[in-house]
């Protein structure tokens, strides 16, 4: 009879838990249910498209064009704030806190730098912060490629982001400016 009473008791408790149970929607699973606010969204965005800004003038060549850029971008990362991401997940925080920092830092010694290859090789440490930015945080209403090219670095390969999947590679500009391949679409 006991066994009988723990059994009913049981069972309801299991039905109460899965009525309060949020359905599964398409934004539950890419980013936990909750949605980011339009200031932080704005400012997300605002980040990304200034890396964009960055990885176009690298495309093209222009020294002059990336270091506009890059000061752009190292304003708008200097005043990111990811509070609304450890106020979410904790766990994701703990792995992209101090990422933008990172970017920060070696956008101070591209911009230092004056050799273009070498202004490159910052690129390529800033877009690894970004893809990881991108991946943890995950902000609704963005649609990102991460590309790759072989050749970049004497072989060594190199990726990078851009808001188009038509490869314009920044490692070699206009001497192999097709160069690559989209690797992964990130769809938020």
């Amino acid at each position: 009879m006991i066994a009988f009473a723990l059994t009913i008791g049981f069972l309801s408790c299991k039905n109460d838990e899965e009525k309060k149970a949020e359905p599964v929607t398409e934004e539950t699973k890419t980013s936990g249910g909750k949605k980011y606010s339009e200031l932080f969204t704005t400012s997300f965005n605002n980040v990304l498209n200034a890396y964009y800004g960055l990885k176009d003038a690298f495309v093209k060549s222009d020294t002059v064009a990336i270091n506009t850029a890059g000061a752009q971008l190292k304003l708008l990362l200097d005043s990111f704030n990811l509070v609304e991401v450890k106020e979410r997940d904790t766990i994701a925080f703990s792995s992209i806190n101090g990422r933008p920092a990172d970017a920060s830092a070696e956008l101070v010694a591209m911009l230092g730098e004056k050799d273009l290859e070498k202004k490159r090789e910052s690129f390529e440490m800033i877009s690894s912060v970004f893809y990881d930015l991108l991946r943890t945080v995950r902000p609704g209403g963005i649609k990102a490629y991460y590309q790759y090219c072989p050749m970049a670095f004497n072989d060594k390969g190199a990726y990078w982001l851009s808001n188009a999947d038509s490869i314009q590679n920044p490692y070699f500009g206009k001497k192999m400016l097709t160069c690559g391949e989209v690797k992964e679409t990130l769809n938020y």
